[in-house]
């Protein structure tokens, strides 16, 4: 797998942050940038959560003073979608595990338990230890966090790291490895989805952010 290192992408995890978000992989831009919600993506947040039009990736990696200080944290570190690696040839159980981003079925149940199927593979296994420890890295430095997990993918991960499971949309106390902190589970930002269109839509969020 050494060979997928040049597509890995770091998390921007920085201490005291109020809030982290929690988001599923790097995609071709974030690839090219750097950093987590550099692309299309990190356009729309930014947008609905600061009416601002650059990527929450670049605000959140400059440390300004536009925006709270915040995290961005990828479940995976390099990317889920078969397209960001090109002509490269990949791994048939790395194939058969990016098998997880075309899971579709709208019973929400049946979906999750597809996707964590994935997770509990071999590579699924060694993905969510990683996710795990940068999780905790995360919160134990920061104080009562507020966590934003992104997309069903991301609260898979999330669920399948800590044995939690969050209500959608609906803020949820919890304590973790000694770490008490707040988690919202919100739709994936992507705008081919259409579920960050608008900021009206949005209101359990921002209120959960106030």
């Amino acid at each position: 797998m050494y060979v997928l290192e040049q597509f890995k992408v770091d998390d921007l995890s920085y201490p005291d942050s109020k809030f982290t978000f929690i988001l599923e992989s790097p995609y071709h831009q974030e690839v090219k940038k750097g950093y987590p919600a550099a692309g299309n993506s990190g356009i729309n947040m930014s947008k609905i959560l600061f009416e601002l039009d650059e990527p929450l990736g670049k605000l959140v990696a400059s440390q300004g003073y536009l925006i709270p200080k915040l995290s961005l944290l990828n479940c995976s570190r390099i990317p889920l979608q078969r397209s960001c690696y090109g002509a490269l040839e990949l791994k048939r159980d790395f194939i058969n595990f990016l098998e997880i981003q075309n899971m579709n079925d709208a019973p929400i149940h049946i979906l999750k338990d597809k996707i964590k199927g994935k997770l509990r593979t071999k590579l699924g296994l060694q993905a969510i230890d990683s996710f795990r420890s940068r999780l905790i890295e995360n919160i134990t430095h920061c104080t009562n966090p507020k966590l934003i997990i992104c997309g069903v993918i991301a609260q898979c991960f999330f669920e399948e790291a800590t044995n939690l499971d969050c209500k959608f949309r609906k803020p949820t106390e919890v304590n973790w490895e000694g770490h008490d902190f707040n988690v919202f589970y919100e739709y994936h930002p992507s705008p081919k989805s259409r579920k960050w269109s608008n900021r009206s839509k949005m209101v359990g969020l921002l209120k959960f952010m106030c």
